[in-house]
C-alpha cells in the first residue's frame, strides 16, 4: 500500500504582487507641476555634468601626481590617470545600459566588476599621491573618484526612471488608442455593411446586425437610424416586419 503525501503548494501571500506592481504607479503629472518638475531635471542635469567633470578632473590630477611620481614623465604621465578612471566611467555606463535592458543579474557581474576595480584604483591612486599621513588629508584625496562615481550613478539613475516614465505613458496612451475606438470600429462595420445591404435590396435586420458585429441592441438600432437617415425616410425592413407584397 502506498501512501500518497499531499503535494506542497507555494504559499502566495495575498497582495503581494498588488503591492510590487503598484509600488511606483505612473500618475500623470499635474498641469501646474510640469514646469518645475522639467526646471528640477534640468538642474540635475547640469549639477551632474558640473560634479562629474569637477571629480574627475581631480582624480585626473591625483592620479597624475602619481604617476610622475612612480617613473613615468611627460606624455606617459598625462595619460596613465584616463586607464583607471574610464573604467568607473564605462562601468557605470554599462550598469546603465544593464538595468534599461533588463539584463540578468548574473550578466551584470562584469560591468559591476568593472566599476568596483576602477574606483578601488583610482582610489588607491588618489591617496597614494599624498605625502602626508594625516586621515583628514587622506580621506580629502579619496573624494574626488568616490564623488564622481556616485554623481555618475545618480545622473544615470535619474536618466533611467525618466525615459521609464515616458516610455510608459507612451505604452498607455497606445493602449487607450488601441483599445477605446472598439465598439466605433464595429459600428462603422456595421453602418458601411447595412449600407451595402441595402444598395443590393436585402438590407440587415436589427437581429442580424447584432449577431454578425457583436453589437448591443441599442448600438444596433442606432446603426439602423444612421442608415435610415441617407435613405430619405424609407422604412428598413426588421425581423418583425411581414414579408412585402409581391
Amino acid at each position: 500500500m502506498k501512501i500518497r503525501f499531499p503535494r506542497m503548494q507555494k504559499i502566495v501571500f495575498p497582495g503581494r504582487r498588488e503591492r510590487a506592481e503598484s509600488a511606483c504607479p505612473v500618475r500623470p503629472v499635474p498641469g501646474l507641476l510640469r514646469v518645475p518638475r522639467g526646471i528640477a531635471l534640468a538642474l540635475i542635469a547640469a549639477l551632474v555634468a558640473v560634479a562629474s567633470l569637477v571629480s574627475f578632473a581631480e582624480s585626473y590630477r591625483g592620479l597624475y601626481l602619481w604617476a610622475h611620481r612612480h617613473g613615468l614623465s611627460g606624455l606617459w604621465a598625462a595619460i596613465w590617470p584616463l586607464q583607471v578612471d574610464v573604467f568607473i566611467a564605462v562601468g557605470e555606463l554599462a550598469l546603465f545600459v544593464a538595468l534599461a535592458d533588463r539584463w540578468a543579474p548574473r550578466s551584470r557581474t562584469a560591468a559591476w566588476a568593472v566599476t568596483v576595480t576602477g574606483l578601488a584604483v583610482s582610489v588607491a591612486g588618489n591617496v597614494g599621491h599624498v605625502t602626508g599621513h594625516s586621515l583628514a588629508v587622506r580621506a580629502t584625496a579619496a573624494v574626488p573618484p568616490v564623488a564622481a562615481a556616485a554623481a555618475l550613478a545618480i545622473g544615470l539613475g535619474v536618466l533611467k526612471r525618466v525615459v521609464e516614465r515616458h516610455h510608459q505613458g507612451v505604452a498607455d496612451q497606445g493602449h487607450d488608442a488601441v483599445s477605446s475606438p472598439v465598439p466605433d470600429s464595429a459600428e462603422t462595420a456595421a453602418l458601411a455593411s447595412l449600407r451595402a445591404t441595402i444598395a443590393a435590396g436585402n438590407p440587415w435586420s436589427q437581429n442580424q446586425l447584432s449577431d454578425r458585429f457583436g453589437l448591443t441592441r441599442a448600438q444596433a438600432t442606432k446603426v439602423r437610424q444612421q442608415a435610415l437617415a441617407g435613405t430619405n425616410g424609407q422604412h428598413l425592413p426588421d425581423a418583425g416586419d411581414p414579408p412585402p407584397d409581391n
